[in-house]
Parts: structure tokens; C-alpha cells; sequence
């Protein structure tokens, strides 16, 4: 959806054929592939189907369509600016008259700000004619959930308990710092972490000796994905992987990896046109999110131990009042997390390192040059995967028959997840609905009567 849009709004001509491509696309693929016809087994979707509904729960147990993040941070009017107008006429601000809406696309599309994660919200607007402010929250779980997925298929060689696999996706896909930014209305931190993990389940896969080089294209995809939600340099999260891939192909280069390898090359290429096209205009002006001065919406730096997933407190730009617990916590998911690397080596299960080397050296890295704004980011992004390797942890405490031991582990990752994100849930800022509707009904009644 994502890179079939972005090929749509490269041009204000062909803007609003973005949702009809995605669904001839999708037709294409169902026609294609019989792997629909088999019935999934019930375990990964229940992980998607739990974590959809813990981060939809704030607007649905409100009884009213709206959105999280009101007034705590004014990215959900951006966003929402930004996808009115690239569904429609790409990047172009041909015919705008001055105006604050004005104002806001011309410091944001007209300068090559990505918009890879707003494709399917406005895909999901021109489908269904429904105003994009209340699909915006669900678009927000809907990304959620398919991060649940991913993981769910990066742990499927070191946790071999389908029950066991799903309760760890559940809680690695809604680590606190990730859960609090989704009720800020972050769109790039759901997003980047759902590619991220779908990147660490890929590659393993894509490098096995009995794929053919189409294998080579989800990878192609979910890479140039990243370049287009994150933007041209938010490539460094591909380089570990990449280089991984490449020593696997030069130690060992055979004619079907050496084509693989090149069709994967050659597609990422093609792929990654919509965000090289983009950093044109962009990439002189990322200057300022290096700078130490730049928080944004923060306090100051996040501390680095909300890497880890636990925070219990209903601000993840405060510190908890009393650490010791957290600390305690922290010393569980570490512990685990240490024990399921261990594990996946021994098993020679490659997703799971791969994505935490992935995760980890990437938000070191962005972390240490740029600022802290764009550091809380990342944080958000790669602490799916320390969580992800604690529940691998458990899977190999499983296979050695100590199930009590499995059970208080899991349980105590259980507690420090589910007791941060409550108290984030409770502390969260719901636009006011009615308000808002009115304001969409007057758009509506008065549409083309403006000022003159």
C-alpha cells in the first residue's frame, strides 16, 4: 500500500488513482496466490486482534470516533493536512491561496517531508469516503497490529508454543515508549517499528538456499518502505541487515544467490524512486534535527532504559517516581533477552539477531548524532526488538522443560508492559469529538463559499 501510493502521488495527475492501484493490486495478488485459501492458524491473529484493540482502546472506550494526542502534539493536524492534499494533487501547492494550511504544506510537502506512513490512511480516505481525522486512530492500531504479526513470525523458530508465540508478540509489539508516542498521534514510530521487524523476519528467509530470486522482493519492498516513511536517512536502519546479507553471499556465492542478490538490488532501486525523489528537496534541510537544542514536544533527552519497554508512568517524558522496580524489571528483560540471543544462535534461527542487531545498532546510532527529538523516535521504533528477544528467552526456557520458570518470566515482562501502558492509557488526551464533527459539517455545508 505504502510504495503503490507513493508511485500514485508522485504527480498531481495521478494522485487520486492511488487507492484504485492499491486494490487492483490486491486483486492481482489474490487471483495469483492460492495461499489464501488455507485457513490461517488462529494464534497470530489473536496477537494482532489484542494488540489492535489495547492501542484502539482510548477512542473506542470513549463511545465517540476521534483521535489520542490533543493538544500534546500537533503532528495529527499536520499529518492530516498533509494527507488532504498529497491524495489528491501530490506534492504540487498549485491554486493554494495563503493560508495556515498553506503555511503548514509548504514547510512539510513542498520540502520533500516523507509520506510513506500516510499512504494508507489516505488510501483508506479515498476507499471509503470517510474523513480521514477519525480513520486516523485506527490506522494508527492497524499498524500495530501488523507489527504483532511480524513478530510473531520472527519468534516462530525460537518459541515453538504457538500460545506462548502470540502472548509474546502481543506484549513486544506495545512497549511503553512505543504505546505513548501512538497516544501522541505518532504515525513514523508505529510505522518504522512494523518495517523493522518485518525486515528482521525477511531476510533469513530471502537468503535460505532453496528460495528462487523473487524471494528477493517482500525484502526489496519492506526496505524501500523504510526510505519512504523515515525518509532517505532513515536508510541507516537497512545498513546492518545489508551487510549481513552481503557476507552470507560473498562466503557462500552461488548462482541463485548472486541472482537473488540482484533482483533484490535492482528492485529496491525502482522501489525507492517516490523517496529518492523526495530527498531531493529534503535532504538540505535535515541539518536541524542534529541539534542538541532540538527537543520538540520533550522535556529533555529520554533516557535510554525506556529502550527496554517498561516505564510506568502516564508521561514518557517523566521520570517514575521510584526506579527500583523498573530497574528490576529492566534486569528481567535483560536477562531473557541475553538467554533468547543465546538460544537463536544455538538454533541457528537468524531472525531474531537479525533484528535486534538491526534495531539496536540503528537507534545507537541516531541516538548519538542526531537529536533528542529524533532520538525518542528511534527508541520507540527499535524497543520492540529488546522485548522480542526477552520473549525468545522464555521460548528457550520452555524447551528445557522449566515451565514455572517460563511462566514467572513472562509474567513479570507481563506486569511491567501492561502496568506502563495503563498508566498511559489514563493519562491521555482525546480530541473533543463534537467540536470537531461541527466543524466538519460546516467544511461540507460551505464548501467552494469562501471568503472572496
Amino acid at each position: 500500500m505504502i510504495l503503490a501510493a507513493q508511485f500514485a502521488t508522485l504527480t498531481d495527475a495521478t494522485a487520486e488513482l492511488a487507492g484504485p492501484l492499491v486494490v487492483a493490486l490486491a486483486v492481482v495478488g489474490l487471483l495469483l496466490s492460492r495461499s489464501w485459501r488455507r485457513l490461517p492458524r488462529p494464534w497470530a491473529p489473536a496477537a494482532a486482534v489484542g494488540v489492535f484493540a489495547v492501542f484502539a482502546a482510548p477512542v473506542v472506550l470513549s463511545g465517540r470516533a476521534t483521535f489520542a494526542g490533543y493538544i500534546k502534539l500537533d503532528d495529527t493536524a499536520t499529518y492530516l493536512a498533509m494527507t488532504d492534499r498529497v491524495m489528491e494533487h501530490g506534492r504540487s501547492l498549485a491554486g493554494l491561496a495563503p493560508s495556515t494550511y498553506e503555511a503548514t504544506l509548504a514547510t512539510t510537502l513542498a520540502i520533500g517531508y516523507p509520506t510513506g506512513s500516510l499512504m494508507p490512511l489516505g488510501v483508506g480516505h479515498q476507499l471509503l469516503g470517510y474523513d480521514s481525522a477519525w480513520l486516523y486512530q485506527p490506522h494508527l492500531a492497524f499498524l500495530a497490529a501488523m507489527l504483532a504479526l511480524a513478530l510473531y513470525a520472527v519468534l516462530g523458530r525460537v518459541v515453538v508454543s504457538a500460545p506462548l508465540r502470540a502472548i509474546g508478540s502481543f506484549l513486544a509489539a506495545q512497549p511503553a515508549i512505543l504505546y505513548g508516542y501512538v497516544l501522541w498521534g505518532g504515525l513514523k514510530e508505529v510505522a518504522g517499528a512494523l518495517l523493522l521487524a518485518l525486515i528482521g523476519a525477511l531476510l533469513p528467509w530471502t537468503l535460505e538456499p532453496e528460495r528462487g530470486p523473487r524471494a528477493a522482493l517482500p525484502l526489496a519492498a519492506a526496505s524501500a518502505a523504510v526510505v519512504c516513511v523515515l525518509s532517505l536517512p532513515g536508510a541507516f536502519w537497512l545498513v546492518p541487515p545489508l551487510l549481513v546479507a552481503a557476507v552470507v553471499v560473498i562466503g557462500r556465492p552461488s548462482r541463485g544467490l548472486l541472482l537473488t542478490a540482484g533482483v533484490f538490488v535492482a528492485a529496491l532501486a525502482v522501489l525507492a524512486v517516490p523517496a529518492l525523489v523526495a530527498a531531493v528537496d529534503w535532504l538540505p534541510r535535515i541539518c536541524d534535527f542534529g541539534k542538541e537544542s532540538n527537543l520538540g514536544n520533550l522535556t529533555g533527552p529520554l533516557s535510554g532504559w525506556q529502550l527496554f519497554g517498561i516505564w510506568p508512568i502516564g508521561d514518557f517524558r517523566v521520570r517514575p517516581g521510584d526506579l527500583t522496580p523498573v530497574y528490576v524489571l529492566v534486569a528481567v528483560v535483560v536477562g531473557a533477552g541475553v538467554a533468547g540471543l543465546w538460544w537463536a544462535w544455538r538454533r541457528r534461527a537468524w531472525a531474531v539477531p537479525t533484528y535486534v542487531v538491526t534495531a539496536v545498532i540503528g537507534c545507537l546510532v541516531y541516538v548519538g548524532v542526531s537529536s533528542p527529538w529524533v532520538g525518542g523516535k528511534t527508541l520507540a521504533m527499535a524497543s520492540p526488538a529488546v522485548l522480542a528477544a526477552a520473549i525468545a528467552g522464555c521460548g528457550a526456557l520452555l524447551a528445557s522443560g522449566r515451565l514455572v520458570e517460563t511462566s514467572l518470566v513472562v509474567l513479570a515482562i507481563a506486569v511491567g508492559v501492561i502496568w506502563s501502558n495503563v498508566d498511559q492509557y489514563h493519562d491521555v488526551w482525546l480530541a473533543p469529538r463534537a467540536q470537531l464533527h461541527e466543524l466538519e459539517t460546516i467544511g461540507r455545508d460551505f464548501a467552494g463559499d469562501g471568503p472572496r
